[in-house]
């Protein structure tokens, strides 16, 4: 019966007008805050408030200040832009009339949008905006960011988000990824659960008993994923482990991590490989920490697939992918393996808006015999995280 109910609603959310959606683009910022004609303030000095400071800047309009939770900051100035405490913020300017556009919106955050913004209303003020508005506004200069991209874009895809929410196994993620359509249209961040206790990517109900597991750790950053999969209570219990990072510094923190497992480290094997669509070389930033991005920046690395790492060593039976925005192409590239071997998946599908459906009709389009299921693990909609788990792995 939930099931019929969200159906429903995922309908009623996605025949809205095109009209309507791009009205609210281009129209919800100004109703918010008045428009960036008046004084208006950034609240969030951290990275997405510097990027938005050099692009306003760029365009020609400027904050008169950022607010700021950080007392570190106070007084201070960025780009000559003064960065105020809260309370003195409203003490300077008018809180009933001054703009604010919030720009803290980031994974490391442990708070809900609404924990930030509250304090500011109980402050006075009301005009605020999000980060989402601005980006709405001005698409050329902010989106896509991450999942957050034009609303215009969800309604132009309801076939392929109505096909993927009927291949999902449980209300809890139907209910989800209904709640996620929902945001991306409307930004309310309300919608948006707090994060799962479960481990990511290795809930023990994903990995094997039996201690055949072959894990390929792709996007294996400083040896985070391997030492998460290590603790679980299976974690002992396993054959191999491949993990791969592609950026020079990461690689060279993850090789010591290996090297320092003492007994373990003989069936962990650690590989300065991108794994993508086909082989050759391809570029990589590397000064993102976990953040490097496969296909753009300035080191060049070589790059194969995993049907072709399946020649020469073991295939996975368990493949986690969190490799900034290449997902798709890295789950092209291992479309054999998926279709005739059915490793379990744990994929990260936060990095473009679209991620949320298009990752889940690739995995089913290469093997019809997954479960499919959503689980967040950082608060508004950071680190979501989509399993597919062959239906003969499923616990129970």
């Amino acid at each position: 019966m939930q099931a019929m109910a969200l159906e429903h609603r995922l309908d009623k959310l996605l025949s809205e007008s095109l009209e309507s959606v791009r009205a609210r683009e281009l129209h919800d910022l100004d109703e918010k805050i008045g428009g960036l004609d008046g004084d208006f303030m950034l609240f969030g000095a951290g990275n997405l408030g510097r990027r938005v400071l050099r692009t306003l800047k760029r365009i020609g309009i400027a904050p008169i200040a950022f607010i700021d939770n950080n007392p570190a900051l106070w007084g201070t100035a960025l780009d000559g832009v003064p960065i105020l405490s809260p309370a003195e913020s409203a003490s300077r300017f008018d809180p009933g009339e001054t703009g604010v556009i919030t720009t803290i919106w980031c994974g490391e955050a442990t708070d809900k949008m609404s924990d930030r913004i509250g304090p500011l209303t109980q402050l006075g003020f009301r005009k605020i905006a999000l980060f989402g508005h601005l980006a709405w506004k001005f698409p050329g200069e902010f989106l896509p960011h991450y999942s957050l991209d034009k609303p215009s874009k969800v309604i132009g895809q309801g076939e392929e988000i109505k096909a993927a929410f009927a291949l999902l196994a449980d209300d809890a993620s139907r209910e989800l990824f209904v709640n996620h359509i929902e945001w991306r249209l409307s930004l309310n961040y309300d919608l948006l659960p707090p994060p799962s206790s479960e481990e990511i990517y290795f809930g023990k109900e994903y990995v094997s008993k039996s201690g055949s597991e072959v894990l390929y750790d792709i996007g294996a950053y400083t040896g985070d994923s391997v030492a998460s999969f290590l603790a679980t209570d299976r974690g002992k219990e396993f054959s191999l482990i491949h993990s791969f990072e592609p950026s020079p510094d990461n690689f060279l923190t993850l090789e010591r991590y290996i090297a320092a497992l003492g007994d373990l480290k003989s069936k962990v094997y650690c590989h300065r490989l991108a794994l993508g669509d086909s082989k050759g070389v391809i570029q990589v930033e590397t000064a993102h920490g976990p953040a490097a991005r496969v296909g753009q920046g300035s080191e060049a690395v070589q790059m194969t697939t995993i049907d072709d790492l399946g020649k020469s060593i073991a295939s996975p039976t368990f493949i986690k992918i969190d490799i900034e925005g290449f997902e798709p192409q890295c789950l092209e590239g291992a479309k054999r393996t998926i279709s005739e071997q059915a490793p379990v998946i744990a994929v990260c599908v936060y990095h473009l808006q679209s991620h949320l459906w298009d990752i889940l009709l690739q995995i089913n389009s290469y093997h019809t015999g997954y479960s499919f299921r959503l689980c967040p693990h950082l608060a508004d909609g950071w680190d979501l995280v989509l399993y597919a788990v062959p239906k003969n792995r499923l616990p129970g």
